[in-house]
């Protein structure tokens, strides 16, 4: 390892860990609250709004962040800023837009009896959620495009506390916990994205946002075939919950979902990995090449592993603790779906280290073709999965899914370097 590469990466990625942690932290005890204190009705709810949340983000990171990730750091230092600033004043307008409509929606399956009170507010919470998890998460990437990982770790740690705080509000009112833990997200995520934005406005001499988007085009081109891989990852990896709830009941999507929960520190450590690989990957890519590149990203899956398979083995010794004691609660089948949990989170850690690199080469049409195929063998898995060995089939349907994506992610990549 070079002293360039351990000053100017190892730091900030230690900051980077230390922000999952948080987040991890708050993830957790919001679960933990909300399934020893909630009815299995609300917490499978409120999983359902933040599958939907998931969904929503991750489209547009591909459409919007991803691509800016990738086209920008070639503009000069200037008109990048102009740039994200622009985009950033038509991501509000559109989301102006788009609220109003999305939210009468609801009230008309209300007034139609369609939808009781409680779904229908809930409905409309998550709605206001979502946006400002949009807002959030486009300037949780700028800081992360613009190297900014102790800021990044104070504007999260801003979204962390006030979630936290909404989430214990809505427990000790005690009525209609989902719909307070869901305004607890809009809160929070309006919190941790003003603390974001005044951060980079400080630090850039303030936002410029009148410039003209020169880059739109190279924008559509890859964030088309980007959200259409999303979203069809979405279906591979959260839609197991709309099929629980489908097929089974909430009681099951508790259940699995509360056993992901002993987990999360872990699947967030993941995650929070891949969302600051993501736009630093296309810098590291201009600078180094895919092969070194590549032997970057799997030091750094390396040490994650690690570091994921101790906490791991630390949950499995102590599940009965964890559950019984902890949690309060009895999960069926609980130690099939702590296994295939793991296998779960193991495969999405190498998943989505790797496919930095690809998507730093602007491989996006190849991904979506290679995640659709395995979305549709995972989904109908899944779907006879449930009648055959119950809720445990949703995860058996996605690990093969998951295996067949990160094989063709292996060999895509493969090939590209034997290119390069």
């Amino acid at each position: 390892m070079s002293p360039g590469f351990a000053r100017r990466s190892l730091r900030p990625f230690s900051f980077a860990i230390f922000d999952q942690v948080v987040l991890s932290a708050s993830n957790f005890l919001v679960g933990f609250v909300l399934i020893r204190y909630a009815s299995d009705h609300d917490y499978g709810l409120y999983v359902l709004v933040q599958s939907t949340l998931v969904l929503v983000v991750s489209m547009q990171n591909a459409y919007l962040t991803g691509p800016i990730a990738i086209l920008t750091p070639k503009l000069p230092a200037d008109e990048r800023w102009q740039t994200i600033g622009s985009v950033k004043r038509v991501q509000r307008r559109l989301l102006r837009a788009a609220a109003v409509p999305l939210v009468i929606l609801p009230l008309l399956g209300y007034l139609s009896g369609i939808l009781d009170g409680l779904l229908a507010s809930v409905m409309v919470a998550g709605i206001f959620a979502v946006w400002a998890a949009l807002r959030r998460e486009y300037l949780r990437s700028v800081l992360l495009m613009y190297f900014r990982p102790q800021t990044l770790l104070g504007a999260d740690t801003v979204f962390a506390a006030t979630l936290l705080a909404g989430v214990a509000a809505a427990i000790s009112i005690g009525r209609d916990v989902v719909l307070g833990a869901t305004c607890a997200l809009i809160g929070a995520g309006w919190a941790g994205a003003a603390a974001a934005h005044r951060s980079l406005a400080n630090d850039q001499g303030g936002w410029q946002e009148e410039r003209t988007v020169t880059i739109w085009p190279q924008i559509r081109s890859l964030g088309f075939w980007a959200v259409v891989g999303s979203t069809i990852w979405w279906v591979l990896a959260q839609s197991y919950s709309y099929l629980l709830a489908t097929r089974l009941d909430l009681t099951a999507v508790a259940d699995v979902n509360a056993t992901r929960l002993l987990l999360m520190p872990a699947i967030v450590l993941t995650i929070g990995i891949g969302s600051l690989l993501g736009p630093t990957a296309p810098t590291w890519y201009a600078q180094l090449g895919i092969h070194r590149l590549v032997r970057r990203l799997l030091m750094i899956m390396v040490v994650v592993g690690l570091l994921e398979m101790t906490y791991f083995a630390a949950v499995w010794f102590g599940r009965d603790w964890l559950v019984g004691g902890v949690l309060h609660k009895h999960i069926h089948d609980l130690d099939r779906l702590l296994v295939l949990w793991t296998g779960v989170a193991i495969i999405g850690l190498c998943r989505d280290v790797l496919q930095c690199a690809l998507i730093a080469m602007g491989r996006l049409k190849s991904l979506a073709w290679q995640v659709g195929v395995s979305a549709a063998i995972a989904v109908v898995l899944m779907w006879y999965g449930v009648g055959w060995w119950g809720a445990p089939g949703v995860l058996i349907g996605m690990i093969v899914g998951e295996l067949i994506n990160l094989a063709g992610i292996i060999l895509l990549l493969r090939r590209c370097m034997r290119v390069a």
